[in-house]
């Protein structure tokens, strides 16, 4: 059944919803969404697809063109001044994947301008020569011309990341180029993701005291699930199909820790609990593993699953958000208090890409559902990342404090801009208001 027919019929029934009927649209609940009395209106929603769009294509999309894309090579360099122009020309393999996937995407679904289509097509050509070392492996790190550089201070050459971005990256392109070979690279990379992560001596996961390797990450499976349907969009495939539905699996049952009602983000190989993590919880991680397993419940149309992680997902960010201030405290939570620190969230960090991922999965539940409390956490959500992650030069902040104020995140260039985060949100947000006024039109 596919995705639209499921949320017509069996969300609909499954979950009490009114998907998307005018009586929907017009629930009462207080917001920034909301006309006067509390009312969602169409002009509402058109305000604030106008306001993204031009966030997009107006601020973020033009800063790049100052030198964050390479005109003349293709790919991505993302340590910046605020004009733009270049600091750092590493390519880190991380950028790339997520760069070509975000071009690729615009052009798939919000704007057929052929200049998003030339991007991605320059950089997957950058990418792939320079960047592949075989067999579905990828460096790290290059300079702008494509010559190995050490990694960036986070070591990332031990996991599996870069090659599930580089995936994505050639999956999306594929899928408006119909390029066999870009689609048989990206299972190439998936697979081998796939056979280092189950060897019990993967080292690309670890946690403070914990001497183990082989460790189990959420990330991991929330990649996976991420990256998979997406391909099989493209082309259906019984063996990945299998595979999606696996970590759809480790997220709910496994990652996911009844006993507090949280979920951890680090496991042994066995995916049993490291009892110095299990009440542990990085909340931005684990918000966004809610939103993307909703989306591949929807898929494979179970209404049940769906709302079990929509629930999760509210409780998560209730726990996480800082009453007093605003924003989801998403670096860290502890059930219980130590010597170190007191029980819940770490409150002196919000990240830029953490807020993204709440405003992503509030409206789309609301989209989804009609369900109240979804769009007051929007609204609130959304207006705190308007109040403190938006910048002059068109590129949201990685980060804030507890306050409000700009903080530099450990271990991460003052310079580096994301390319992915902030042009995924504005484009998820983009496809979820166009739906939202058809079914008003």
């Amino acid at each position: 059944m596919i995705r639209r027919e499921f949320i017509g019929t069996a969300l609909a029934a499954g979950l009490g919803g009114s998907l998307l009927s005018k009586e929907t649209l017009s629930i009462r609940s207080g917001g920034s969404l909301r006309g006067n009395g509390g009312v969602l209106k169409q002009e509402r929603i058109d305000a604030l697809l106008s306001d993204c769009r031009y966030q997009l294509f107006e601020r973020y999309l033009p800063f790049w063109e100052n030198g964050g894309y390479d005109e003349e090579n293709g790919g991505f360099m993302c340590y910046l001044y605020d004009d733009g122009s270049v600091e750092n020309d590493r390519k880190d393999i991380w950028y790339q994947g997520r760069g070509i996937w975000v071009y690729s995407y615009i052009y798939n679904e919000l704007d057929k301008d052929p200049k998003w289509l030339e991007r991605a097509r320059a950089s997957r050509d950058f990418m792939v020569k320079h960047m592949h070392l075989g067999d579905g492996a990828w460096l790290d790190t290059v300079d702008r011309v494509g010559r190995p550089v050490d990694g960036i201070a986070i070591d990332r050459s031990n996991n599996i990341y870069g090659a599930l971005f580089a995936a994505v990256g050639l999956i999306q392109f594929a899928k408006t180029t119909g390029n066999s070979e870009d689609l048989e690279l990206a299972k190439l990379s998936l697979r081998k993701s796939v056979e280092r992560y189950e060897n019990s001596e993967y080292r690309g996961v670890v946690a403070p005291g914990v001497n183990e390797m082989g460790l189990r990450a959420q990330g991991h499976s929330f990649m996976m699930v991420w990256v998979i349907p997406q391909l099989l969009e493209v082309k259906a495939d019984p063996w990945f199909e299998a595979l999606a539905r696996e970590h759809l699996d480790a997220l709910g049952s496994k990652f996911w820790n009844a006993e507090y009602g949280i979920s951890n983000e680090i496991l042994f190989h066995d995916y049993s609990r490291v009892p110095s993590q299990a009440t542990q919880m990085i909340p931005g991680h684990s918000i966004e593993a809610q939103w993307m397993c909703m989306e591949e419940s929807l898929r494979i149309g179970d209404a049940m699953m769906y709302q079990t992680f929509k629930n999760r997902m509210r409780r998560l960010i209730e726990m996480s958000w800082d009453y007093p201030f605003g924003g989801t405290c998403d670096t860290g939570y502890s059930v219980l208090a130590s010597q170190n620190r007191p029980a819940g969230p770490i409150l002196d960090e919000k990240t830029m890409w953490a807020q993204s991922e709440v405003s992503i999965g509030c409206l789309m539940a609301y989209e989804q559902t009609g369900e109240p409390w979804a769009l007051e956490w929007f609204d609130r959500s959304w207006a705190f990342l308007q109040r403190t992650m938006v910048t002059e030069c068109g590129v949201w902040r990685q980060a804030v404090d507890r306050e409000g104020g700009d903080k530099q995140r450990e271990g991460i260039s003052i310079y580096r801009r994301g390319n992915f985060h902030q042009p995924r949100c504005l484009s998820f947000l983009i496809k979820t208001l166009n739906r939202m006024i058809g079914r008003l039109a």
